[in-house]
């Protein structure tokens, strides 16, 4: 029987890893009593693309514009953390940040000289979501980005002066708040509006495991100690589903592009 695969990539920043660790844990427990025979360990490196494309994926964690945009039909969202930002359960926004707060994010976009840190361009909440500072369909050279790998390294360019702007998940921004020295000389100028936060996904083939998995998953996070469940910002685990996505098809999402 193939190995199964567990991953819960997008926010295991090495300081809080043995947290993760401690709410998949709980997790394996819980589907273990379920019958289902899951993987000892999170699965940590590699290539996150490919795994997620992985018929042995039972749980991963991928971000939103990737799953709506090219892996609808290779897996099967049913859950999604929340981490409690209001609105409605499971939502998230981005911040925008800058070393100083005395022009706005949007005319640091608007001008031609400003270098802008992201993630990478098929991040939803550190590329796309700049299409919250532009009214118009934008076009932008490639020149205009640093391409840093992660939010943490956008806080870093941002901080150095290697770029104006930056636009961070706020779940990486409240992990940088506490881990992140650079964050401190960093300024929030504004935020997106709310989505739906990251899916966690599974392989088709688990299908009839879907609601097995989100209630493990939900065990994983009440059996954390409050101290870990503060650390994490984990308020609780809400069911997702494909659809909830679509909203990331529409303006103002996209309005932003990169020549090419």
């Amino acid at each position: 029987m193939a190995r199964l695969i567990a991953a819960l990539p997008m926010y295991d920043w090495p300081e809080i890893s043995p947290l993760w660790d401690r709410l998949w844990n709980g997790a394996r427990h819980a589907l273990k009593d379920a019958g289902i025979d899951a993987p000892q360990k999170l699965s940590r490196g590699g290539d996150d693309a490919a795994r997620w494309r992985d018929q042995n994926l039972l749980v991963g964690q991928t971000c939103g514009w990737p799953f709506i945009s090219r892996l609808g039909d290779a897996v099967l969202p049913f859950a999604r953390f929340d981490f409690g930002f209001g609105g409605a359960a499971g939502d998230y926004h981005s911040v925008f940040v800058q070393a100083h707060s005395d022009i706005s994010p949007a005319a640091v976009l608007a001008d031609p000289n400003a270098v802008i840190a992201i993630n990478s361009e098929d991040s939803q909440s550190g590329f796309r979501v700049l299409s919250n500072l532009v009214d118009t369909p934008t076009v932008l050279p490639p020149e205009r980005f640093l391409v840093t790998g992660s939010h943490r390294a956008s806080i870093r360019a941002v901080a150095s002066g290697q770029a104006r702007l930056a636009a961070v998940d706020a779940v990486s921004w409240r992990l940088a708040l506490v881990f992140e020295p650079a964050a401190a000389g960093l300024a929030v100028t504004g935020h997106s509006a709310n989505v739906p936060g990251l899916p966690l996904i599974a392989a088709p083939l688990h299908k009839a495991q879907t609601a097995a998995l989100r209630a493990a998953i939900g065990n994983g996070v009440s059996l954390l100690p409050p101290a870990d469940r503060a650390v994490l910002g984990i308020t609780g685990v809400v069911e997702a589903n494909a659809g909830d996505y679509d909203v990331l098809l529409h303006p103002p999402f996209g309005l932003l592009t990169l020549a090419k």
